[in-house]
């Protein structure tokens, strides 16, 4: 299926470049409208069916650390402080009833603390950690015991009591099964790593999404994506080696640029000094405003049955 018109290149299968906001659903053939995904409270008679996710999430900004770290280059990080907060509302399931504040278990935010053209060791590592360990997580803490949790929702006076064995303690108002959703069917999960970065040359603010790696899109020199890439395929994670775990052979990833604009010269030095320049508070404002543009991207991606 061929992308709508905002698209400029890219069909399903193939390398995503979004240069706007892509309509909800519109990323992935089989994923649902962002509104489908829109969370209702308890008290409504009819809720819509709580979507259950297909994907985990690895979300990592590269950038540069202090005293660079609000400089156009690390765009990418002042991009995901403005996104985390979005993530628990667009992507609300927690672990547990019980466990209300012990977070998602579908999703990781990571912050690299490495310079940009250092940034593929530490957050290939911290990928690796995360993958070897979530799946269990998942598995033990909502797949075993039956329950998945919206943390958004409120209890209703009546109470719904059910278990998924003989030996899985009861919960009541179980909202996973008022809402539709089978936690059996998170018993394995695809990885998806999203990278978050500054795109130079396009215009300040504006949403840039590739999939997949140099073959599909080129990094178009950036130092930081070409040292994720090349820890990725050190490590046999991208593209995957033949004796790749099965969850990282299926490893998907995802380039979410943010436009930084252009020097105006092009003298030697001048996107050195460009990029390494302290956003303007206009600048940063631009850079913060995308991202409700970009949990759209994710909150597709989350619900994404496919793979590449």
């Amino acid at each position: 299926m061929t992308l709508e018109p905002r698209v400029s290149e890219s069909t399903v299968d193939g390398p995503a470049i979004i240069d706007d906001l892509p309509l909800p659903g519109q990323l992935h053939s089989l994923s649902p409208t962002v509104e489908s995904c829109t969370v209702l409270t308890t008290e409504e008679k009819n809720p819509m069916a709580l979507k259950t996710p297909r994907r985990i999430l690895f979300i990592a900004s590269i950038g540069n650390p202090r005293p660079y770290r609000s400089t156009r280059h690390s765009a990418g990080h002042i991009l995901l402080d403005a996104l985390t907060p979005l993530l628990a509302v667009r992507m609300p399931l927690t672990s547990s009833q019980h466990q209300p504040s012990s977070g998602p278990l579908f999703y990781k935010t990571y912050l690299s603390p490495s310079y940009m053209n250092e940034s593929g060791p530490k957050l290939i590592r911290q990928l690796t950690n995360w993958l070897s360990t979530t799946q269990t997580d998942i598995f033990e803490r909502i797949v075993r015991p039956g329950y998945i949790r919206d943390p958004t929702s409120t209890p209703t006076p009546t109470t719904t009591t059910t278990t998924t064995s003989d030996s899985a303690p009861k919960t009541t108002h179980p909202e996973w099964h008022r809402r539709g959703t089978d936690p059996s069917t998170l018993k394995h999960l695809p990885p998806t790593l999203i990278i978050l970065h500054d795109e130079l040359e396009s215009p300040l603010g504006k949403v840039r999404v590739k999939r997949g790696g140099p073959d599909q899109a080129s990094l178009r020199g950036h130092r930081g994506l070409i040292s994720v890439f090349e820890s990725l395929r050190g490590k046999g994670l991208y593209p995957a080696r033949a004796d790749a775990t099965a969850a990282h052979g299926e490893l998907s990833v995802l380039r979410i640029g943010v436009g930084i604009g252009r020097p105006e010269t092009r003298g030697r030095g001048d996107v050195a000094k460009y990029v390494l320049t302290e956003m303007s508070p206009k600048e940063v404002a631009a850079v913060r405003g995308a991202a409700g543009q970009v949990v759209d991207v994710l909150a597709d991606e989350f619900y994404w049955e496919g793979g590449f």
